[in-house]
């Protein structure tokens, strides 16, 4: 695209889904804001996510761009970051799908709050194979939000919607991979940024055997989770906060057949 664009959709890309993949690309140019443009980092692996959706990769929306060596999650999504062209930058995973109106609804939003540096939204749960299993409601106002960030991380980054000189003002993603929006937020929030979550399924959420944070690296994201939360919050936090805090500690020492599930109990309500 020469002229530039209003938002910009950033997919990080490795080992990409057969299936998944092309319907996270397609979920985004079915959308019903057409000015954007679509940045997809792939990392290289034993597929070529060019190969999957080669009949759409003359749309002239689409920059794609492959690297040569493995540079990992969080390069991968500076590198996007940094490649954008628009003020404002949208998230999707390789795995999930857009609903039709989600850029539209989350850029009126922003038209009519300015204020508000970071939007997410609800997320809708489903699974391999595309079956809604419930929903994922976060606060919607910005002080409720950021006293949730003293529990669990409020901000879905395959929903949100952020503003990109901001969040490359504190130097973007940071940190351990698969914890490093909750880290990037974090920062933002203590920069005096304002967030939002639009009280909408606007991304669904796909939930797999091959999806990265499932119990495989679960206690990664929660140890890191609770490095976090100390570091930021630590001498902010309340009795239930630290209490969630003790109750994540616990949940290390149980078996990994039942970290996942005692996780999402604690941390989301998944059911409509």
């Amino acid at each position: 695209m020469s002229a530039k664009p209003l938002i910009s959709v950033n997919m990080c890309v490795y080992r990409p889904h057969p299936v998944y993949f092309r319907e996270a690309v397609q979920s985004i140019l079915n959308q019903t804001f057409e000015n954007f443009e679509l940045v997809i980092v792939e990392d290289p692996s034993e597929v070529d996510g060019r190969e999957l959706i080669s009949d759409v990769l003359g749309d002239r929306r689409i920059r794609y761009i492959h690297n040569d060596l493995r540079t990992g999650l969080i390069a991968q999504r500076n590198q996007a970051l940094n490649e954008s062209k628009a003020d404002w930058v949208a998230i999707l995973d390789a795995d999930d799908v857009a609903v039709p109106t989600r850029l539209e609804t989350q850029w009126r939003f922003i038209q009519e709050k300015p204020q508000v540096s970071v939007l997410g939204s609800w997320i809708e749960i489903i699974n391999e194979n595309g079956e809604s299993v419930g929903i994922r409601r976060y606060p919607q106002h910005h002080q409720d939000i950021a006293r949730t960030m003293r529990r669990y991380n409020p901000i879905a980054q395959p929903a949100v919607f952020l503003h990109r000189n901001t969040a490359l003002s504190v130097g973007g993603y940071q940190g351990e991979a698969y914890v490093e929006d909750f880290h990037l937020w974090c920062r933002l929030l203590k920069q005096g940024c304002t967030f939002a979550n639009i009280p909408d399924t606007l991304t669904r959420y796909r939930v797999h055997s091959g999806g990265a944070t499932k119990t495989t690296h679960l206690r990664h994201v929660l140890q890191n989770t609770i490095r976090i939360k100390r570091d930021n919050f630590g001498g902010e936090m309340n009795f239930a906060d630290k209490a969630r805090l003790i109750a994540e500690r616990l949940l290390l020492l149980l078996p990994p057949q039942w970290v996942y599930k005692l996780f999402c109990l604690l941390t989301f309500q998944t059911r409509k």
